[in-house]
């Protein structure tokens, strides 16, 4: 009888690398001639097309204008790894009277009871960028960059259906408080027993722009609109460094939780920063062990079918999984290359990893 690896191995020793090609297929890059395109989910729509929802922002204003022009943007395929055809923004600016007003990005798009709810996040900063030409670019140098930036909350909108509108909300989902500088980068999965996790980060509120540490959390709802409660357990960390995880994804498959992670700067393994591994947890999703053969994607560079190499500033950053009937069948992630401005998303069919 066949089964994948997550149910025929011993689930504490699966290597996730072994269903990642040894290279990667420039076919099956997701990309826009004018934006960089960043943190793409992908769903199988009810009308039988694949569809991105993902974050994009005009290349001409560098790769640091993801925290000050950022949009969250929808494209269509007839197939699971393109090419994409843009359609539409999905949550375009609206101005700083808003808590997202200037800044949509980083999208997590959860399926429930036939609704769609994608999660982000937000910004606003002080109407400085209005008046900039397109070719500006952001830096964090620049003091207005820090205002988007420290701006950040965590939102969620909702569909019936992909080709259509979202409804968006005039507050944020999870907002800071006294002890937080700002709130992103959240995560949404479905436990085993109903509720919603949502592993998502926050800066320490310090003196200076920049603010104290990075830690993840969780929350959990009974709802996917929520309200979403602290559930006062740290998420993966380490006291040796001040920003250890960055971008994740986690699910729940065979009985156990999964975690894919960016080791941001190398103080959670012994590969170098920027490389994705592999965590686990019991079906509750809150505390977090390191997978026994913890390698997902070494960070440096990219090997492609065409015999050419590309080397990375951010190899493999926003994880996001495309599952069908359960099964994880695409990891996407994005990638910068080194010494360029311009971003893209690329999609890695898995290897089918059955017995």
């Amino acid at each position: 009888m066949a089964c994948s690896i997550w149910s025929c191995q011993d689930q504490t020793n699966v290597s996730f690398a072994d269903l990642l090609p040894e290279k990667f297929d420039k076919a099956n890059i997701i990309e826009e001639e004018e934006y960089n395109v960043w943190g793409t989910n992908i769903v199988k729509g009810k009308d039988g097309k694949y569809h991105a929802i993902y974050s994009r922002w005009l290349k001409s204003r560098g790769h640091h204008g993801w925290a000050t022009h950022s949009e969250v943007a929808h494209a269509v395929s007839d197939q699971l790894t393109g090419p994409y055809e843009f359609m539409n923004l999905v949550l375009p600016p609206r101005r700083n009277e808003y808590w997202d007003g200037d800044c949509t990005h980083n999208p997590h798009v959860v399926e429930y009871n036939g609704k769609y709810y994608l999660y982000y996040m937000g910004n606003y900063g002080s109407g400085h960028w209005y008046a900039t030409p397109n070719d500006s670019m952001p830096k964090m140098k620049d003091d207005e960059w820090w205002v988007n930036r420290n701006h950040q909350r965590i939102g969620v909108a909702v569909t019936d259906d992909l080709n259509g509108e979202w409804e968006r909300f005039d507050k944020p989902l999870v907002d800071i408080d006294s002890s937080r500088r700002l709130v992103s980068t959240p995560v949404v999965s479905i436990r085993p027993d109903g509720r919603f996790l949502m592993v998502y980060k926050y800066v320490k509120e310090k003196e200076g722009m920049y603010g104290g540490r990075v830690v993840h959390v969780t929350a959990l709802a009974d709802s996917p609109l929520g309200p979403f409660e602290d559930t006062g357990v740290p998420f993966i960390e380490t006291e040796a460094s001040k920003f250890a995880l960055d971008d994740h994804v986690e699910w729940f498959q065979d009985g156990k939780y999964y975690c894919i992670g960016k080791d941001h700067d190398g103080s959670l393994t012994p590969y170098d920063r920027g490389t994705m591994v592999l965590y686990t947890s019991d079906e509750e999703g809150l505390n977090w062990t390191l997978a026994e053969q913890p390698l997902v994607l070494k960070a440096g560079e990219l090997h492609w079918t065409d015999g050419s190499v590309t080397q990375c500033e951010r190899t493999a950053d926003m994880p996001k999984l495309y599952f069908e009937n359960g099964m994880p069948k695409a990891l996407v992630i994005a990638v910068l290359p080194t010494g360029s401005e311009d971003s893209f998303s690329l999609v890695i069919p898995l290897n089918e990893g059955q017995k």
